[in-house]
């Protein structure tokens, strides 16, 4: 059949945009926690073979980690970083179903242009942004080693276009109390209630928001508080988690904050214990980047805001201490809805939040071509 000039290429089109469509209605309809993408990761990399597009699986030695690469087959890097976990409960409800979207599609669009790129593009599949740092798996493991440009995506649960914004760096803290375990209600004078403890730290917390600086965070959950109602509690669990835009209010939080438990096991007669996690840096977006993803956004007709901070965080803050890095952050919904929520899960597979996101891989694809293909803009990145 003659479709006539241009038209075949219109036809294929379709069928790719079509293919990201379901893509991200798929994971989306299918939420898989930190390190256990399995699903994601299938249907993503069928996708890119679909594409022509090889893939290798499992790098770093983590199995839901990939990378695709065009370009010159060695040498320097941009990459491209695709999530694709959701959160316990509220599933989808940070839109990682559209960074997937976004990233692939970028990706995919750059590639027809393969010939022409002076430096090579990479699609890495990063996992367990919500929970474990998996960035840091992949900077551990040397796969960011030659990268000299990190773009991404982010949708965001208020009606704002964004980039260049930094983030808050984040600790999150397992703190366990031990007590003695006694009859709560015969014996209650020779146990030592270890859920008293760490509802004091709870307390403690409270009073110390009111003089903790702007921009800072702390938030806490009881993950286990004894198993009977009539036996004192030996052993009492909570999450917690502090935030500043710094390294150094982090760590100054860090020791109070180990000041206060200390406080509540003393009060009440109790050990206590602490675990820290990985912890998320404070994203740093790089300004040669950050005035690329402006451009290319006005280029569409829209006016990015940029230079703010969002106070939540990320392990991409974590590669932007090491690689220029930005993103774009693009709305899917017309009014202020709670990110990490149910109202966030619907509307992260909206026809605003697709539409929204293939416009996004437009600004990502042309922002990549133009690294890869003007040496002025990698001088300016000290590549």
């Amino acid at each position: 059949m003659d479709l006539g000039s241009g038209r075949l290429d219109d036809v294929i089109q379709t069928s790719v945009r079509e293919d990201l469509l379901r893509l991200s209605r798929e994971i989306h309809d299918y939420p898989e926690l930190a390190y256990q993408e399995r699903r994601a990761v299938d249907r993503i990399c069928t996708l890119l073979q679909d594409q022509g597009l090889e893939v290798e699986r499992g790098i770093a030695g983590v199995a839901t980690a990939f990378r695709s690469r065009i370009g010159p087959p060695s040498g320097p890097s941009l990459a491209l970083l695709a999530e694709y976990d959701a959160l316990p409960e509220v599933g989808h409800g940070c839109g990682h179903n559209l960074i997937a979207m976004t990233n692939v599609g970028a990706f995919v669009d750059i590639a027809a242009d393969r010939p022409k790129l002076d430096l090579a593009i990479e699609l890495i599949g990063t996992p367990a942004e919500e929970h474990g740092a998996g960035k840091q798996d992949l900077l551990d493991a040397g796969i960011f080693r030659d990268v000299v440009a990190v773009l991404s995506s982010h949708p965001s649960s208020t009606p704002r276009w964004t980039c260049g914004e930094r983030s808050l760096g984040v600790i999150e803290r397992r703190v366990t109390y031990r007590g003695v375990a006694s009859h709560a209600a015969y014996s209650p004078d020779l146990g030592r209630n270890a859920l008293n403890g760490l509802i004091r730290l709870f307390v403690g917390i409270d009073g110390w928001r009111q003089h903790l600086p702007p921009n800072t965070r702390v938030h806490g959950v009881i993950t286990y508080g004894g198993g009977a109602s009539n036996v004192v509690p030996e052993r009492a669990e909570g999450m917690f988690g502090f935030r500043a835009a710094d390294q150094a209010t982090l760590q100054q939080m860090s020791a109070t904050f180990i000041d206060i438990a200390k406080g509540a096991a003393l009060q009440t007669g109790t050990a206590v214990e602490m675990e820290d996690g990985r912890p998320y840096l404070p994203l740093a977006p790089n300004a040669t980047l950050t005035k690329l993803l402006g451009e290319e956004l006005r280029t569409c007709g829209l006016d990015p805001e940029s230079g703010g901070i969002f106070m939540a965080s990320t392990d991409l803050g974590n590669v932007s201490q090491v690689v220029p890095t930005d993103h774009v952050s693009f709305p899917v919904t017309t009014e202020l809805i709670p990110g990490h929520s149910h109202a966030m899960t619907a509307a992260s597979v909206s026809d605003l939040a697709h539409r929204n996101a293939f416009i996004v891989i437009d600004v990502l694809a042309a922002a990549a071509r133009r690294v890869a293909t003007d040496r002025a803009i990698r001088k300016d990145l000290g590549a």
